[in-house]
Order: C-alpha cells, then sequence, then structure tokens
C-alpha cells in the first residue's frame, strides 16, 4: 500500500490541474462559494457512509471515501492547505474515543463535516470566527478520518484516486481535447 501523507502535495497539484481542466464551473466560483459547494459534497459523502455502515456496502462505503479523497484535496487547494504537513505526526490508521472504543469513521467524517459546514454558515454571517482555520482543521480531520477508512477497508487510494478521477474525466465532451494538451500531473506518482 502506498503512503500517502508522503505524496499528498503531489496528489494536491493533480487534483488541482484536474479540476481546472474538468471543472472550470467550480474552480471559478469565488473561494467563499466553492468551499460551500464542498461542504455539501462532503454532506453527502457523510449520508453515503452512513448508509453504508447501516447495509453493510462496502462498495458504497469505498467510494465514498474515495470520492471524499479528491474533495478533501480540492478543499485543501482552495484553503491553500499542505495537507502533508498538517497530517504530519498525526495517527491516521487509528481513529478512537477516550474511552479506547473504536469509533466508526462515519461518525468522525459526520462530525468534521458538520464543522466545515459550521465555518462555511458562519461567514456568510460575519461571524467572529477564523474562518480559514476552522476549514483547515476540519479538513485534516477529515483527510485523517478518509485515510483510516481507507485503511480499514485495505484499499491502495493511490490507484482507486487515479481511477474515479480518470472515470470522471472520460466524461467530459472535451476529454480527448484537454488529454492531448494537458499538462504533467505527477504522472510518476500516480503510475
Amino acid at each position: 500500500m502506498t503512503d500517502v501523507t508522503s505524496i499528498l502535495r503531489d496528489l494536491q497539484w493533480h487534483q488541482l490541474v484536474h479540476d481546472d481542466a474538468y471543472h472550470r464551473d467550480i474552480a471559478s466560483m469565488p473561494p467563499a462559494t466553492r468551499m460551500k459547494h464542498f461542504a455539501l459534497h462532503m454532506a453527502k459523502y457523510a449520508a453515503y457512509l452512513l448508509d453504508a455502515d447501516d447495509r453493510g456496502d462496502t462498495a458504497l462505503a469505498q467510494r465514498a471515501l474515495i470520492d471524499a479523497f479528491a474533495i478533501i484535496l480540492a478543499i485543501g487547494n482552495t484553503l491553500g492547505q499542505d495537507l502533508s504537513r498538517d497530517l504530519a505526526g498525526r495517527n491516521v490508521d487509528a481513529s478512537g474515543n477516550s474511552e479506547g472504543a473504536p469509533v466508526p469513521v462515519w461518525r468522525v467524517f459526520v462530525k468534521e463535516t458538520g464543522a466545515l459546514a459550521k465555518a462555511c454558515e458562519s461567514l456568510d454571517h460575519i461571524e467572529d470566527l477564523p474562518f480559514k482555520a476552522l476549514m483547515k482543521q476540519a479538513n485534516t480531520a477529515l483527510a485523517a478520518a478518509v485515510l483510516h477508512g481507507v485503511s480499514q477497508h485495505g484499499m491502495d487510494i493511490v490507484p482507486a484516486y487515479k481511477k474515479r478521477l480518470r472515470d470522471v474525466e472520460k466524461r467530459s465532451p472535451f476529454d480527448d481535447f484537454i488529454q492531448q494538451r494537458r499538462p504533467a500531473r505527477n504522472d510518476d506518482v500516480l503510475g
């Protein structure tokens, strides 16, 4: 399995190039609007993770984790966040509460998605909060939760992420043009 934390900057760059080419509608939004869009994505994935847990649907959980990972990278890019630095020293393969009982990944995911949504909503009200710091904290916690979930499922996130993005890219009517003209995207990292 790939040590993802060591290549997160490469993956963030890959996501930035992908978003610029394939999601111009989102990439061109003002950052606050883009963050709200991402918070809505995360809320959707939180529901998928809960549903997957309720039904024992491993495939749905894995798909939600991979999709969430792409959005986490996009959030990091929007916030100017270096996820590899922010996750350094954090145990991304362990999750639990103070009593020692394991906490399901979806519970952590729901909590941190709520924190991200609160920061976005507070921005609308110009509340006295450090929006960017709170968004980065929530995104870091979401990244740790997703990486933990991926580990629990025994997934190698880099090839799964690469395949998911490529599937999205193929749906674009301009994919062939974009692929011919795209800049290098760390293909050595992504294989």
